[in-house]
């Protein structure tokens, strides 16, 4: 009896969460309908706090903001979004229209085709999406080598060999680029500038000097976090302080 009682709260809990989540994201999405985009912000930023997180509500939230003209925190949730789905057309698009339209052009120091090409190719799928990929080159590896041996007839044996053979070769190649992909996740982390304009200081404190300063929108690499400041680095090499309150990290 006392069991069943407990099912039940839990149940009316969990449906009570379920519509509150459908009435936000309704509000949400009709206030962005109706061109209200600080109150489909204020939805969408409410959703995502209850702990409602979905690569389209970030997508969406960066559309808001978009239209809200805050460029820096839309690039922000974009970059969720992709991160969460790096295969997703929209927000490819999106976000590209988003970095054209910064104030900041970094230089960066690596070939820019080189640089492109790495993090366009370990970005195209997920860790999880590497990992099914090896296991199923594994998989292929496995059947035509069974196929190799119990093959009856010699132009199968070469078929089955020659397939056998690509398979090795791809799961290496595939297992070298997801090892590089969770490598990348793991010590590259980056930020965005959400601030309109923010100052770079030499030391985490604001009576530091200021060595440069940075515009909404520009992505940034994390080399050190602590409570109230970032320390970050640009495709050029340099390097600063930044308020943590004044950047978005993914």
């Amino acid at each position: 009896m006392f069991r069943n009682k407990i099912i039940y709260a839990f149940l009316f809990v969990l449906t009570a969460f379920v519509v509150k989540s459908n009435d936000l994201l309704t509000k949400a999405e009709k206030a962005y309908d109706n061109r209200q985009y600080k109150n489909a912000i204020a939805s969408y930023e409410q959703l995502i706090k209850e702990g409602y997180n979905s690569d389209k509500l970030f997508y969406n939230l960066g559309n808001a903001y978009y239209r809200n003209n805050e460029l820096g925190r839309a690039i922000y949730n974009y970059e969720l979004a992709k991160k969460i789905n790096p295969n997703d057309e929209d927000v490819k698009n999106n976000l590209s229209i988003a970095y054209s339209k910064t104030i900041d052009k970094i230089e960066t120091k690596e070939n820019f085709f080189i640089s492109a090409v790495k993090t366009n190719v370990l970005s195209s799928f997920s860790t999880t999406s590497w990992a099914w990929l090896s296991i199923l080159l594994c998989a292929i590896t496995f059947l035509f080598l069974f196929i190799f041996v119990s093959a009856p007839s010699i132009g199968l044996k070469r078929f089955s060999f020659f397939i056998s053979v690509m398979a090795v070769i791809g799961f290496f190649i595939i297992y070298f680029l997801g090892y590089s992909a969770v490598k990348a996740n793991q010590q590259n982390n980056f930020a965005v500038i959400t601030a309109p304009q923010t100052k770079v200081f030499t030391e985490p404190t604001s009576v530091s000097v200021s060595k440069f300063g940075l515009h909404e929108g520009t992505r940034v690499r994390i080399i050190e976090l602590n409570a109230d400041w970032v320390l970050i680095k640009l495709e050029n090499g340099n390097e600063g302080w930044l308020k943590l309150s004044e950047v978005g990290v993914f």
